[in-house]
C-alpha cells in the first residue's frame, strides 16, 4: 500500500528556528500541489538515536527493539519520495538523524549483504530524495561533507538514484530578505514537484 507522495524527516528541536521555516515552506509547497505527505519530527517523537544492546541483538536479522523504527519503516514503505530537513552542525547532520539512519535503515529493509559489500534496495520504493539544510558555513565549504558523503554516499548506497541537496549557507550573516527569498524558492520547488 503506497498512498503517500512524500515523507518528510525533520530534525530540529526549536520551532522558531529557520530550519522550522524551511519545513513550513516544504509543507506549503506540497499543499499547493495537492500532494499527500507526513512529517516524522524526530525531536517531537522522542526518538532515541542510541544503538543499544537490545537493538544490536537483532540487528543482523533486520529488526529493532525500538517501536518507532517499525513506524518509520512503515511510512517509508508507503512513500514515493523522501525529504530531509535539518541543520548542519559541525559539518554534519545532527546525531539524532545519524542515529535514525543507523536504526531504521536495516538489512532486508533498505539493503542486502552480498559478501562484497552492501547493495541498496530503497530505489525500488523511493523515486527521489531531496535534502534541505541550513548552515552557518558556506555551501561550498560543506559540499564534500554533505553532498559527497551523504547524498552521493549514503543515499546512493541505499539504491536511490535521484537525489538533490539544497543548502542555505551563511545563515548567521544573512538578512531577512535573503532568507525569505530562499524559503520562497523552496516552496516553489515543492509546488512544482510532479
Amino acid at each position: 500500500m503506497r498512498g503517500l507522495d512524500t515523507l518528510i524527516v525533520y530534525c530540529h528541536p526549536y520551532d522558531l528556528s529557520f530550519n522550522h521555516a524551511v519545513l513550513t515552506a516544504v509543507q506549503a509547497g506540497l499543499d499547493r500541489a495537492n500532494r499527500t505527505y507526513e512529517v516524522c519530527d524526530l525531536y517531537a517523537d522522542g526518538f532515541n538515536p542510541t544503538m543499544r544492546a537490545a537493538d544490536l541483538a537483532t540487528y543482523n536479522e533486520g529488526s529493532s527493539a525500538d517501536p518507532l523504527v517499525a513506524r518509520y519503516q512503515s511510512l517509508i514503505e508507503r512513500a514515493e519520495r523522501l525529504v530531509f530537513v535539518y541543520p548542519v552542525w559541525w559539518n554534519d547532520m545532527p546525531a539524532l538523524l545519524k542515529g535514525w539512519f543507523d536504526k531504521v535503515m536495516l538489512v532486508g529493509f533498505s539493503w542486502k549483504a552480498t559478501g562484497q559489500g552492501l547493495v541498496g534496495t530503497l530505489g525500488g520504493r523511493i523515486g527521489h530524495v531531496d535534502v534541505y539544510t541550513t548552515s552557518s558555513e558556506s555551501t561550498e565549504h560543506l559540499r564534500e561533507a554533505i553532498s559527497t558523503a551523504f547524498t552521493d554516499g549514503t543515499l546512493a548506497q541505499l539504491g536511490i538514484s535521484e537525489r538533490a541537496w539544497y543548502n542555505f549557507g551563511g545563515l548567521d550573516q544573512s538578512n531577512v530578505k535573503e532568507r525569505e527569498a530562499w524559503l520562497m524558492r523552496v516552496e516553489e520547488r515543492e509546488a512544482a514537484r510532479r
